[in-house]
């Protein structure tokens, strides 16, 4: 009787026990890599007389990523940075003058909050971004380090304890940059997939 009475209740707790969420606590690190898509918007001003050009330019990206996660039961908060090279630039003509605008490194420090389904975190993330960005033209080029605001949502996936897999998009504004009657706005949408280890 009691062994049918163990065995009862251990087929009763099985399928809780499959069900509990997998565990994203702990500090981690993942590389990434994607694509980027960047709209560059010039706007050059010579005394009175104002014109603009924009374009989107769209390259590969990737980087390195640290971070940190608390979990109580399925809800998981984190706070994450990343370090990401993106070599996205564009030329324009304005005002009869060539300009060459674009970006190379960039990063961000954003507070990640979601919850666990199984074996998949599902979150959303916010902070600040920057970038640094430079401006080319008449021969001179100005380089300036800028800041902005990023946002985006994304899903890990546990694959062991400690190996999880990642897939974002994510949305930033990085703000702009000016020199002599230059300004260049910088706006990026990407997409990335990650791989990453807790330790």
């Amino acid at each position: 009787m009691k062994t049918l009475f163990l065995s009862g209740a251990l087929a009763f707790a099985a399928p809780a026990m499959a069900q509990s969420p997998a565990d994203f606590s702990g500090p981690y690190i993942a590389g990434q890599g994607g694509y980027a898509k960047t709209k560059l918007e010039v706007t050059y001003s010579a005394g009175t007389t104002t014109e603009s050009a924009s374009d989107d330019t769209g390259n590969g990206a990737a980087g390195v990523i640290l971070g940190f996660n608390a979990q109580s039961n399925g809800a998981v908060f984190g706070v994450e940075t990343d370090l990401n090279w993106n070599n996205a630039k564009d030329r324009y003509r304005v005002l009869g003058e060539e300009v060459e605008t674009g970006i190379d490194y960039s990063g961000a420090v954003r507070a990640r909050l979601g919850f666990v389904s199984g074996n998949t975190l599902f979150y959303g993330a916010a902070g600040v971004a920057g970038t640094r960005a430079y401006v080319e033209y008449d021969g001179e080029k100005e380089t300036e380090t800028v800041a902005g605001w990023t946002a985006g949502i994304g899903a890990d996936h546990a694959f062991s304890d400690r190996v999880f897999g990642r897939i974002e998009y994510r949305y930033t504004d990085f703000g702009d940059v000016e020199d002599d009657g230059v300004k260049a706005e910088l706006m990026q949408q990407s997409v990335w997939l990650g791989l990453g280890m807790k330790f």
